[in-house]
């Protein structure tokens, strides 16, 4: 969320008072993230201890956080897990909002700093921790489960129709209106792709499926002072093939940590250890993101009751995957690979 939310000051130093226990002094609204029902905010406590509060307006699963907070218990520190609050929750709901507390780090995403020798390997070996914890049966249960049926498909093709309505519609829905029907061919490619994949994946032995962070892209590893290596935004985990995240940024698709080289790939797969990568379900997964990623900004942009920043900004950011170079020509050349590999 990019503008403050009505949500004084006060209210919140009086539920971290109420929930944690916590004596705030200031309470800093952070203008970052793309989910538009989730505002964070820097606290600074009296003594000079820092925090970091997420508050998500609606409806909030806590798999997430529970996830962290087990990941933590069995000694993975590139999680930052949740402060419980004086009753030993994870999160507290509080007037329409789940605030969500944790210990603040300070430092930059993997799209801002680059990456050394030493920390590609670190990442590598951090997915890995990842991908081998064992599970406990009940938060499995709780995890979604993947099941290649390509959720998205069917609204970006209701969108599609949508986008030959005769409605009124203010400027950033005009605008996406006028940018999906130049893209449409290519929008509708990125669907038949993944149903296709998705189709051919049904069957797929579903034993080996991990713990997948599900949105390891750069901008979700946080990167401290003392340049230790943070995983953060547990919002979508998920127990699918390793590939659900081996797809991403920095791991094998190029677009990336700042200032990546092929040699940072390489020195990842140093510290993940050696596995072979499937291209079909490499293929799904980049085209299946894609989709996911139009279906989300394009029911954030027609809705003209949202604000309108950040509106823009997701027009801006569903714009940048289309061009030269980027997510919408990745997806298609994985897909291409792919039929010249089977």
């Amino acid at each position: 969320m990019l503008t403050r939310p009505e949500f004084n000051q006060e209210k919140i130093i009086g539920a971290l008072k109420e929930y944690f226990n916590i004596d705030a002094k200031e309470v800093t609204f952070l203008p970052i993230g793309h989910d538009p029902k989730a505002a964070v905010y820097r606290v600074a406590g009296w003594s000079g201890e820092v925090y970091f509060l997420k508050m998500v307006h609606g409806s909030f699963d806590d798999t997430g956080i529970r996830i962290i907070h087990f990941l933590s218990t069995q000694g993975i520190d590139a999680v930052i897990p949740p402060i419980q609050t004086s009753s030993h929750e994870l999160a507290v709901h509080h007037e329409g909002y789940h605030c969500i507390l944790s210990p603040f780090v300070d430092g930059r995403t993997g799209f801002e700093s680059p990456l050394s020798e030493q920390q590609s390997i670190r990442f590598g070996q951090i997915l890995k921790s990842i991908h081998s914890a064992g599970i406990p049966r009940e938060l499995q249960h709780q995890l979604s489960q993947e099941d290649f049926s390509g959720p998205w498909c069917g609204k970006v093709r209701e969108l599609d129709r949508e986008m030959d309505s005769d409605l009124s519609r203010d400027g950033v829905a005009q605008k996406l209106i006028d940018f999906w029907k130049r893209k449409r061919r290519d929008i509708l490619t990125l669907v038949e792709r993944t149903e296709e994949l998705g189709q051919g994946l049904q069957d797929r032995d579903k034993s080996g499926f991990v713990l997948c962070h599900g949105d390891i892209h750069p901008g979700n590893v946080m990167i401290d002072e003392d340049s230790k290596l943070f995983i953060v935004d547990w919002d979508d985990p998920v127990m699918a093939p390793v590939e659900r995240d081996l797809m991403f940024p920095g791991v094998g698709l190029g677009l990336c940590f700042k200032d990546e080289l092929p040699e940072h790939i390489d020195l990842f797969y140093k510290g993940y250890g050696e596995v072979e990568v499937d291209p079909v379900l490499l293929a799904y997964y980049r085209n299946e993101r894609v989709v996911a990623d139009i279906a989300s900004y394009g029911m954030q942009l027609l809705d003209e009751e949202g604000n309108v920043e950040d509106r823009e900004n997701g027009l801006r950011l569903l714009k940048g995957q289309f061009e030269v170079g980027y997510e919408v020509e990745v997806a298609g050349r994985t897909y291409e690979e792919m039929d010249g590999r089977r």
